[in-house]
This record gives structure tokens, C-alpha cells and sequence, in this order.
């Protein structure tokens, strides 16, 4: 007959503490690289909405055959606007902006015309408050084109 080594099933105290605190030591070291992640993500989304809000006005500019304006709420940090161009209507869009993300432009408004093009070329800094390097430049052309990129304008 053969006798078989019984051994205690689970952990002990002490291999439970070592884990843990290998485990926090791990969270320690990943936890500011996942916060970089993070703001740049909402920078980045940030960006993509306002893009986004151009080419719409762009579109409904030449659908429409008139000329339609894109204009922050209070300041472009907020929010932005495309108020519709028959009097008593609602916005065509109302975009409120994350807390943590800073848009900065010169442009008090952008108005395309009735053929897709802008009255001024613009551009919109989007920087982000939590972390220095998620920066992103969105660039209006006068052909009512824009582009985002990565980095100061």
C-alpha cells in the first residue's frame, strides 16, 4: 500500500500578503501610465466630436444652400452649437464638452457658406488638463476642410 503526502489545500497567511502586496506594487507602477491613457483617449474624442461638428456644418451648409455657423456656448472649452438657419427651429446640434479637456481657438464662430467653404481658416488647440503631452490640433481650412493632428498648433 501505497501512502500519499497529504498537504493543506489554499494559501497561508503570509503567501496571501506577498501577493497583495505584489499586486499593489504592480497597480502603483501601471496607474499613472493608465492615467496618460486615459486623458489622451478623451483628448483625442474630444477632437473627433469637434471635427465631426465641422463636417456637419459643412454639409448641412451645402444641403441647405445657406449659410450655417458653428458657435461655442459661452467659450469653445464648454461647448459648441450649430444653430439652425430657419428662425424658430431647434440647433441642429448642441454639444457640451468633457470637463478634463481645454479648447482653445482664436475664431469667435465658423460660418461655411452656402458652397461648403469656411470664412476664415481656424485652428482649435485641445490640450487636456490632467496630462501635458495629450495635445491635438484641428486645422479649418478656408476649402472647409479640416484635419486633426497630434501635437501644438
Amino acid at each position: 500500500m501505497v501512502m500519499g503526502w497529504r498537504g493543506s489545500r489554499g494559501f497561508t497567511l503570509v503567501e496571501l500578503m506577498i501577493a497583495m502586496v505584489l499586486l499593489a506594487i504592480l497597480v502603483g507602477i501601471a496607474l499613472p501610465s493608465y492615467q496618460d491613457i486615459i486623458a489622451d483617449q478623451r483628448n483625442r474624442t474630444a477632437a473627433n466630436e469637434l471635427h465631426s461638428a465641422l463636417v456637419l456644418a459643412r454639409s448641412e451648409a451645402v444641403k441647405r444652400n445657406a449659410q450655417i455657423t458653428l458657435s461655442p456656448v459661452g467659450t469653445w472649452a464648454v461647448g459648441w452649437r450649430i444653430a439652425s438657419p430657419v428662425a424658430g427651429q431647434p440647433d441642429l446640434l448642441n454639444h457640451s464638452l468633457a470637463s478634463d479637456v481645454v479648447v482653445t481657438s482664436a475664431a469667435v464662430s465658423v460660418v461655411f457658406g452656402a458652397s461648403g467653404r469656411a470664412n476664415a481658416p481656424v485652428e482649435f488647440e485641445l490640450t487636456s488638463d490632467t496630462n501635458a503631452n495629450a495635445v491635438r490640433c484641428l486645422r479649418l481650412g478656408v476649402d472647409g476642410r479640416a484635419s486633426v493632428e497630434k501635437g501644438d498648433c
